[in-house]
């Protein structure tokens, strides 16, 4: 029997979906209503798939998409949702993970889950993003690998930084990135500008 794990905030809607996924022969393993955990449960339960919500407040279900792929990229995450933004939706895009629309529908849900259960899930190897430097109003456009855009995201000296676009070649100089990365960790970001084109003022 397949399992999964489902991250959401809302213990009503957790209790309908649960009930939903055992009527179509999925064992829930775990809920949680925060994605604080997720990465816990993950290793706790080796789930087949893992059910996340987007919207919720502290630890929302990109902190659950992240902190899952950082460590284990082949893992199966599903977004429950009402709605995606722009922002939000690239990156989900981009990692091509598949979207149950609320309000649910049991045929459209087996279908994503047993095509979820086939695929084989690779990131791309190289990502376009779109950043911003706090105290800079300009809005900044490289090319980067996954692990850098986590570590870059992470920079205190970064207002904002969000995927635009996957490749499936590498298109980054791989050592000049890693010097600017280094750079910028010490709040020195002429490099990574160099490096960069600037997308608006």
């Amino acid at each position: 029997m397949t399992n999964c794990i489902v991250i959401d905030d809302d213990p009503d809607i957790v209790a309908v979906f649960c009930d939903l996924l055992n009527m179509i022969n999925l064992k829930v393993l775990a809920t949680d209503k925060s994605g604080k955990n997720a990465l816990k449960l993950y290793e706790e339960h080796e789930p087949d798939l893992v059910f996340t919500d987007l919207q919720m407040p502290g630890y929302d279900g990109i902190y659950v998409i992240e902190s899952i792929k950082d460590k284990y990229p082949d893992a199966k995450i599903i977004i429950v949702t009402g709605a995606l933004n722009h922002e939000n939706s690239e990156l989900i895009s981009v990692l091509d993970l598949p979207v149950i629309h609320k309000p649910y529908d049991s045929e459209k849900i087996h279908k994503i889950i047993t095509d979820a259960l086939l695929k084989e899930y690779e990131l791309p190897d190289s990502f376009d993003i779109q950043y911003q430097f706090k105290n800079d109003v300009n809005i900044y456009s490289c090319t980067m690998t996954y692990l850098q855009y986590r570590n870059f995201k992470k920079l205190p000296i970064v207002l904002q930084c969000i995927v635009a676009n996957a490749k499936k070649t590498m298109e980054v100089d791989l050592d000049k990135m890693e010097e600017a990365l280094i750079l910028a960790v010490h709040d020195d970001a002429t490099q990574i500008r160099k490096l960069s084109e600037v997308v608006n003022n």
